[in-house]
């Protein structure tokens, strides 16, 4: 009898491959020649599930977006009840910054997708950067006192508090420039100094009266 293939584990495989180079390389260097060397395969074999590049860095690009969901969102989501509010923001949004060798990894493999979302712009644009505005934006209402928003649609929708999308869009520009200096200059900004100006850029949030039962922070669905 033929022996029977599990087609959706070679291409999970395909996907751990070609995770590992980008990793090494960047996007660039997912290529059907070099994945298949990195998994192990031929590249005949490897184009029987991938015809060109294009269709083979599409898949690594969701393969890698999925991954990291898998690896941040259960530590951004987890429950927050202890400490003020600004606290509570904080850690969601350290979980995006690059502050130790798991999250410089996390921010090498985002940078992965940003780079094909530029190179392949979407009608719909750029869905890694519509996830990060919906996290800023849910974290900057939780700061105003407003509930979390708890559908998927509605995260990524523009606030009815326009403090809100104001201090959404700076925090995340702030985030994107802090964590560029945190991979690429880092005897400059350390852990510390990024975590103290990401706590006084919270603090500055101007705050109009929160309701007295809001006491905790929940980062935004995924849908």
């Amino acid at each position: 009898m033929p022996r029977l293939v599990d087609h959706d584990r070679r291409r999970a495989e395909l996907g751990e491959a070609a995770i590992r180079i980008i990793l090494r390389e960047g996007l660039a260097g997912v290529t059907v020649r070099g994945v298949a060397a990195e998994a192990g395969w031929s590249t005949g074999s490897l184009r029987h599930y991938f015809s060109n590049q294009h269709a083979l860095q599409a898949y690594v690009v969701q393969a890698t977006a999925d991954t990291l969901r898998r690896r941040v969102l259960p530590r951004a989501q987890r429950p927050r009840t202890g400490g003020s509010v600004v606290e509570q923001v904080a850690t969601i949004v350290e979980e995006m910054l690059p502050l130790d060798d798991e999250r410089r990894e996390e921010y090498a493999l985002w940078s992965a997708i940003v780079e094909w979302e530029r190179l392949h712009p979407q009608e719909e644009g750029s869905v890694s950067w519509n996830d990060q505005r919906a996290l800023h934006r849910q974290c900057i209402a939780a700061l105003r006192g407003h509930e979390p928003v708890r559908d998927p649609g509605q995260a990524t929708a523009p606030h009815p508090d326009a403090e809100v999308e104001l201090w959404a869009a700076l925090l995340h520009t702030f985030v994107d420039g802090l964590a560029a200096q945190l991979m690429n200059t880092p005897s400059q900004v350390s852990a510390g100094t990024a975590g103290h100006l990401l706590r006084s850029l919270l603090r500055a949030v101007p705050r109009p009266e929160q309701p007295a039962h809001h006491t905790e922070v929940e980062s935004p669905p995924q849908g």
